[in-house]
């Protein structure tokens, strides 16, 4: 394969959202929140979790679904430290999302180790690797935050916020927005940055 050529597919944004809320109810039909995609991967999904040691410090990655489908490569000292679950969370759901929208796409690549992927890379245009790196963003995303609970534990937060009066939403820019994020993403198990881009993308900021 010429990898200098490749395209990535054409995802809709509302059809990686579908594909989220259907993986979402398949394997954790609890509700319960924050997502576990760690005991999805490792129990109702069967997928092996692979830790390697500097992983993000000699390859520049957090995480990496390798060719078999069937390994997830994760840095050891982020995997083990409490600090970094929310991030180890959003990482696993990135590589599943890889998973459930670019099999094909990573069949044909045919790698087997990480450097091979480097290799891979570095060969694939950047916008052409952009497109499939944001299309499982926004699956993960979507799945550990799901709409309809983003939707409701967000209203509770602003009627909060505006009980003293405070209603200037509009103009009050980037600072009220991070405020109310990192206000509600424990509730999620992400970073405030993932509920803010949440957020934007489902049209719930600025508040009506």
């Amino acid at each position: 394969m010429n990898f200098r050529k490749f395209k990535a597919p054409y995802i809709p944004r509302e059809e990686v959202w579908k594909k989220a809320d259907q993986f979402r109810s398949k394997y954790w039909s609890s509700g319960v929140l924050p997502v576990n995609v760690d005991e999805i991967i490792e129990f109702d999904l069967c997928l092996t979790i692979r830790t390697v040691s500097s992983l993000r410090e000699s390859a520049d990655i957090d995480a990496l679904l390798l060719g078999d489908l069937q390994t997830i490569v994760v840095d050891r000292d982020d995997y083990m430290d409490n600090r970094m679950q929310n991030r180890m969370r959003f990482n696993l759901a990135h590589e599943r999302g890889h998973y459930v929208l670019h099999q094909n796409v990573f069949k044909e690549i045919q790698y087997t180790s990480v450097n091979d992927w480097i290799k891979v890379m570095e060969q694939i245009p950047d916008d052409q690797y952009g497109w499939i790196e944001q299309q499982a963003y926004e699956f993960a995303g979507r799945l550990l935050v799901p709409k309809d609970q983003l939707e409701t534990t967000f209203n509770t937060h602003i009627k909060k916020a505006e009980s003293p009066g405070f209603s200037d939403w509009d103009t009050s820019g980037d600072v009220a927005l991070e405020y109310v994020a990192s206000a509600i993403c424990r509730h999620f198990g992400v970073s405030s940055q993932v509920i803010e881009k949440r957020l934007v993308r489902e049209s719930l900021w600025p508040p009506k």
